[in-house]
Order: C-alpha cells, then structure tokens, then sequence
C-alpha cells in the first residue's frame, strides 16, 4: 500500500537557498470603458462612477518575489496612490531573509512604513503567502487549514447614480432581480451619493417587497450621511426590512469609535465597520470599545494575508465575525478557512459593469457576476499558493513603472 504524505509532512528544505535574493515592483493599467474618476462634483467626491463614453485606465499593482533556490511568489490587483512606493519599501525589508520568514518580515515592514500602514506591504506579504504555498506544493486554503473548496457569495452594487445605470429603486430591485436569477440570493446597495434619507429609506422597503423574504440584504451607504440623525432612519428602516447589516453610513471615513457606538446603541441590527480602520489592532480596539458589531477587512488595506489572521483569529475568540471586503482570490481562499464569516463580496457591479475584478488571469479565475453557481456560491482556486495565473503579456503591454530591487542594490 501507497501511503500519501499528509500536507504537514510536505516541508520543503529552508536553507541558504530560501534567501529572498530579488523583488520585482510593476504598475499597469486595466481599460474600463464608461466609466471615470469625478473630481468637479464635491458629492461624488473623486469617486470612480458610471460616465457613458469614458475609458477609465485603472492602475495595477503587481509584486513578484524570487528566491536563490528558484521559487517565486506572485499577485497582483488594484493599486491605490502610492501602493508603488510602499511596496519598493516592504521588498527592500524582505531582501535577505528567507521566504518562511513570513512574520518577522511583516512587523520590520510595518514599522519601516510608519507613520501609515502600507497597502503596497499588504501585496508582499501576499506574495510570500503564494511563494510559500508553491514551495509546499499546498493551496493557501490548504497553508490555512481550511477545508471548503466553494464559498458562498453575495453581489453588491456600485454607488447609486444619475445617468440610468441605477438611477432609482426600481432600477436598483430590477437589476438585482436578474441577479437572483443567475443564482445569487445576497444583495448589498451601496447609496446614492447625495444622502437622502428619505430615498434610502425607500429603497430599503422596495428592495424587501421586490427581492423576497429569503434574500440576505444589506445596506452600504459608502459614509454619504453628515448627520447622525439621518444614519440612524435609514438604519431603522433596515431594521424593519430585516436586513442583515447596516454598514458605514456615516461621513467622512466611518473611523469614529464614539459616533458609531452611539448610532449601534440608537439600532437593533448589526452594524459592519473598521472598512477603513486599518490594521488588527484598530480594529480590535474599535470592536471592544462598543463602535461595531461586525468586523470589516481586507487583505489589501489591511497588511495581507498576515494582518487578516490576527483579525480573524481575534474576532473568532470574542464570538463575531470578519466580513471580507471586496473581490480577491485571496478572500475566498481566507473564507474557505474561517470559521465564522457571511458572504463573499462579488463588489462592485452594476448593468454597466458585470465583472469588478481586473482581467488580468490566464487560468479561468473570474469575478464576472455569471460565475455564481446555482447555489450561491464561487470556487476557490485549488492549485498551490493563491492558485491563479496572470497574463503577463497583457501586463507587459500595459506596465506604466517598474522596479526591481535586489540584494547587490
């Protein structure tokens, strides 16, 4: 009899080779067509919204990461300003250490990139994460423990608008419809940008009347509300359309311990924080001092895949649950190891817009709203490491800076 080795007695040999000896940093840009950045209006306030007729060039931030002994780490997606910058810093902080050195990599890169967290470090830490699973032989989901290979997922919808993409509640219940229909039964609206209240309210009702009682609904208003006042109606009417979670209503940045507890105590439904609180110990901190009843992360804003462990690990010991943010092969593979979490976040989409992830794979991986199953539900990637392959042709063609830094630099 052929006895097969156990995942834990795949180790792989860390010695002189393992020594991180070269890290390539690239930017490239993604084509969306019909929509733009709008910087003239101070409501929409540089948001990236619906524009018929626009060719939007998204930035992508891409951080590969080679070894002496010829294992590479890889990943890619979307970048923010800066991201190109702080992640030439992290790398610099993981040149000639070895690739398992995963942890003392992150705190030296973290304190390197004071006085902020660094979302260009969240894509190292990634990056090893991947190196490491390939090294192994293993899929992330496999490095974390985790045994499911589909995750069940919901779809939000991009910011409300004016231009007849989601101009109104009709159009918001009438689109999400097609979406149930296609196999998805959880729907999040993110408002429309100008804040009424009474608008929102009405949404809430319509979405409840038109999507059925068996749908898992949330509201995100995206920080549109100036006054706590008005959070808290559209909240209740959440609560009375028994809505899963009422998430980030209050502007500018939904950072505020104090104003979130007080609206949480005024509620009787959950409410979802800590989007853009950033690291494991400020979300803590916000949990326990009474500001949320959910936890918000994401491995990009948030210090990788390392930084979303102590998050997970912590909301797990206190009884709540961490609700990823956004689309990443990453989130599905940290969801299929979770104990506790909802949802996978298929965001954001629209009639104008049915795939929010770059098309930047090779290998099948997709976001694209057909790709939920008829149970509600995505696969996560099984091949070693994040387990995606990216068109590198694609990426070259469109590559705006690129930096490689190694160990003789």
């Amino acid at each position: 009899m052929v006895v097969q080795p156990k995942d834990s007695d795949m180790q792989p040999d860390i010695a002189a080779g393992a020594v991180i000896e070269r890290v390539e940093v690239s930017t490239f840009t993604v084509e969306v067509p019909n929509f733009a950045r709008n910087y003239s209006s101070n409501v929409v306030a540089g948001s990236m919204v619906y524009t018929p007729g626009a060719l939007y060039k998204r930035p992508v931030l891409m951080v590969r990461i080679h070894t002496a002994d010829g294992h590479v780490g890889e990943y890619a997606n979307l970048a923010t300003t800066g991201s190109f910058d702080q992640a030439v810093v992290a790398g610099r902080i993981a040149l000639g250490n070895k690739w398992h050195e995963r942890e003392l990599i992150w705190r030296s890169a973290r304190r390197a990139s004071r006085p902020g967290n660094a979302y260009g470090l969240s894509f190292v830490d990634i990056a090893l994460w991947d190196l490491a699973g390939k090294a192994y032989g293993a899929s992330l989901t496999k490095m974390l423990g985790g045994h499911r290979d589909r995750v069940r997922a919901y779809v939000s919808c991009h910011n409300g608008d004016r231009l007849d993409n989601l101009p109104n509640k009709e159009a918001v219940s009438d689109f999400f419809l097609s979406l149930k229909e296609k196999g998805f039964s959880g729907f999040k609206m993110h408002s429309w940008h100008e804040g009424d209240k009474w608008e929102e309210a009405e949404n809430v009702a319509h979405m409840r009347k038109t999507l059925g009682e068996r749908s898992e609904l949330m509201l995100d208003p995206a920080c549109v509300f100036d006054s706590i006042h008005d959070a808290i109606f559209v909240g209740r009417a959440c609560q009375d359309a028994g809505f899963r979670w009422f998430e980030d209503p209050l502007r500018p940045l939904g950072v505020g311990i104090a104003q979130h507890k007080a609206l949480r105590e005024a509620l009787d439904i959950a409410i979802l924080q800590t989007e853009h609180v950033t690291a494991p110990e400020a979300k803590a901190d916000f949990f326990l001092n009474g500001g949320t009843d959910l936890l918000r992360h994401d491995v990009h804003y948030d210090l990788g895949i390392t930084g979303a462990l102590k998050t997970i690990h912590f909301a797990e010991s206190v009884g709540t649950t961490v609700e990823m943010h956004g689309p990443s092969p990453v989130h599905r593979h940290l969801i299929a190891a979770m104990q506790q979490t909802a949802m996978y976040e298929v965001a954001n989409v629209s009639p104008a817009m049915s795939d929010p992830s770059p098309a930047i794979y090779t290998c099948g991986y997709s976001d694209d709203v057909s790709s939920i199953g008829s149970d509600s539900t995505m696969y996560v990637p099984q091949g070693p490491g994040i387990g995606v392959e990216y068109d590198t042709d694609l990426i070259r063609r469109n590559t705006v800076a690129s930096q490689t830094i190694t160990l003789n630099d």
